[in-house]
């Protein structure tokens, strides 16, 4: 019989401040099995040691160690482990448990603030992998694909001012249009940043100035679309979008910003004609849920009309 498992046993129980009746009640065993079981004379059925060690909160592997650390809860034990691994698996592990907490109502403050952290340390996991998968995708595609390449770019911009560095990609912006100002690409980055960073008004001055100098290039008049709505230009805003569908009908962007923009104003019978149209244009290209949900859309317009 394992010593060091039998003396954790008993350790982790007094710890929590439980009688071996409460835990054999828990358990679903005898107060005589738990007595055993912490004496070394017997050795609980395997299948519970998973449920001893969710109790006690500890990993299975815990219960065999020496002095192992009682967390407060199972989920706060599988915290500790994605600090320490950083695994997507870890994290996936660790939010079951709190969810588990969450719909049985036995969730304490300090749980709530766990659950957060947990999310809080995903998201940076996350933000490092953006980061190094549209690098990756930038470097593969820079010579043989450049409108993937600049689609990554504004992607990879758009996480950077969302989390702080909005004037940096903005003067980095800036600096390529000087070393490449006939890059018409470019200044859609430049457009785009400036919209993100909610520069609105630079950017509508900046996206005028760019269209004038390269009128056939679609994506601008998209984002002047954008910023004129956001700075309430409306009729400017539905010109811009319209002249993008003109120039290049395979992005439908302008059609959605149309679309919630009718509802903004509240033109709902003008929205459900685009979202309707949107859903017959995303049916004939095979987009079956993307279409259901413009017909949604359509829908509650049509209510609201």
């Amino acid at each position: 019989m394992n010593d060091i498992f039998s003396k954790n046993l008993r350790q982790l129980r007094r710890d929590k401040q439980m009688t071996q009746e409460q835990v054999a009640e828990i358990i679903g065993v005898s107060a005589q099995s738990v007595s055993r079981w912490e004496t070394g004379a017997t050795f609980p059925d395997i299948l519970l040691l998973p449920e001893l060690s969710k109790l006690y909160g500890v990993l299975v592997d815990d219960l065999f160690k020496e002095s192992p650390e009682g967390y407060e809860n199972y989920a706060s034990r599988l915290l500790a482990v994605y600090e320490t691994t950083w695994k997507h698996e870890d994290f996936l592990a660790a939010a079951r448990e709190f969810e588990k907490m969450v719909k049985t109502d036995t969730m304490s403050p300090e749980d709530y603030r766990k659950y957060g952290l947990l999310h809080d340390y995903m998201s940076s996991v996350c933000t490092g992998k953006a980061y190094e998968f549209y690098d990756k995708s930038m470097a593969n595609s820079k010579d043989n694909d450049p409108d993937l390449f600049y689609r990554v770019k504004r992607q990879k911009n758009m996480l950077r001012i969302a989390r702080g560095e909005g004037q940096v990609c903005i003067d980095e912006q800036k600096k390529a249009i000087q070393d490449a100002p006939d890059n018409a690409e470019e200044y859609t980055c430049l457009v785009a940043a400036l919209f993100n960073a909610k520069q609105y008004e630079e950017c509508y001055v900046t996206v005028k100035n760019a269209m004038a100098r390269f009128p056939r290039e679609a994506m601008l008049y998209i984002w002047a679309g954008d910023v004129c709505r956001e700075l309430k230009k409306y009729e400017e805003a539905f010109y811009y979008w319209e002249k993008h569908q003109e120039l290049d009908s395979k992005w439908l962007d302008s059609r959605y910003a149309m679309g919630f923009c009718y509802e903004e104003i509240g033109e709902f019978r003008k929205a459900y004609e685009v979202w309707t149209t949107l859903a017959k244009i995303l049916t004939e290209r095979g987009g079956v849920i993307e279409a259901e949900w413009s017909r949604e859309m359509a829908e509650k317009c049509l209510k609201r009309a």
